[in-house]
């Protein structure tokens, strides 16, 4: 939380240290050559770059979500007026009719573009950002897999799915010792509010396909049990950690997990919804198995963690799965991993997809058309 706040305080320190040198090379440079009305104009277009090439490095570093991001620039912007009118008019002495000349743009004053900028360029770079990082992490795991292809002499047998031969085997220890760690790199949010869960419900209802997964506190003692406490679900653009303990998700998760229309995939997830049911009451519908898809076409293995080493060819780290997920506050270590786990649910459904081993029922592209 204190880097954030530093990178944010930083980028709008970063904003006045802009103004004020523009200001004064405008003074300088282009009044003389362009007079003050037009030098104006080219000064404030100067700024509003500037400005937006710190904001995209700030949202960079900081990764929030859309709806964060525009919180993120309406403080920006409030925190430069604010900076501007109070110290300029209150301390400096202007009067507030010259300050507020500069907004006027029927008069050709262009300085509202900069809180402008401010405002929304935030919101614009982290849409963009989440795109971009979306279309990486579905891609990356199918770019290095060879898919078998028609040729003269073996043509496309039209028959329904069946598993390529490279994959209706055990893969060993050794071989996925062999291959790369690979983690979710992109968005994790952690939803611990009603407007975080708000703002995932966005994502969620426009997606198609979503890996699902929960995590249940340990048990170290016999007849020691627990109920979910955290629920993960990967969308396209970022993965939502849900802390079912920390906030009342029964009605939207009721919707996610009853709505037709969305396929909500994982291993072993018809346990999962047993247990969640046992939380609140709901019809599950569209919920497809990757593990049962795998034993369908022959593969022994359907443990997540060897199908993604065999169908999209990296290891999953060990290491969180037996600590305290129902802690309000998961360690780095703990996100990174449930985040993970759903993530590479959802990659290998799509991988499925893509090998043609999924029923009618279980396509989401075929449901779509």
């Amino acid at each position: 939380m204190n880097s954030r706040i530093s990178i944010i305080s930083l980028a709008w320190f970063a904003f006045l240290l802009i103004a004020i040198t523009s200001g004064a090379l405008r003074e300088w440079l282009l009044t003389p050559e362009f007079g003050e009305h037009r030098a104006h104009q080219i000064g404030t277009v100067f700024v509003c770059i500037l400005i937006s090439a710190v904001i995209v490095a700030a949202i960079r570093r900081l990764r929030p979500t859309p709806g964060q991001a525009l919180g993120i620039g309406t403080a920006w912007m409030l925190m430069t007026m604010a900076f501007e009118f109070g110290v300029f008019h209150f301390i400096v002495g202007h009067p507030m009719s010259v300050l507020l000349a500069d907004y006027n743009l029927a008069a050709g004053r262009w300085w509202p573009l900069v809180p402008l900028t401010q405002l929304l360029t935030p919101w614009v770079a982290a849409r963009l950002i989440a795109k971009s990082a979306a279309r990486r992490n579905d891609e990356s795991a199918l770019a290095n897999l060879p898919i078998e292809k028609p040729t003269a002499d073996r043509p496309r047998r039209a028959e329904k799915s069946r598993l390529p031969d490279e994959f209706r085997r055990a893969i060993s220890r050794e071989e996925i010792a062999d291959l790369p760690i690979k983690r979710y790199e992109g968005d994790v949010i952690v939803v611990n509010s009603a407007g975080l869960l708000a703002e995932a419900m966005l994502d969620i209802r426009q997606e198609a396909v979503l890996g699902f997964d929960t995590e249940t506190r340990p048990a170290f003692k016999k007849g020691e049990s627990y109920l979910p406490c955290l629920a993960q679900i990967a969308t396209a653009r970022a993965v939502y950690l849900l802390q079912l303990e920390q906030l009342d998700c029964a009605r939207n998760m009721t919707e996610i997990l009853s709505n037709p229309r969305i396929i909500k995939t994982g291993v072993a997830i018809n346990a999962d919804i047993g247990q969640l049911q046992r939380l609140f009451s709901f019809e599950p519908m569209a919920v497809v198995d990757i593990g049962q898809v795998a034993k369908r076409h022959g593969n022994t293995q359907s443990g997540l963690r060897n199908m993604t080493a065999l169908f999209l060819g990296w290891r999953m780290a060990k290491g969180a799965r037996t600590t305290n997920w129902a802690a309000a506050e998961l360690t780095a270590a703990q996100i990174g991993y449930a985040a993970t786990d759903a993530w590479a649910s959802r990659e290998l459904y799509l991988r499925f997809q893509q090998l043609g081993l999924l029923t009618a029922t279980e396509d989401s592209a075929r449901q779509a058309t």
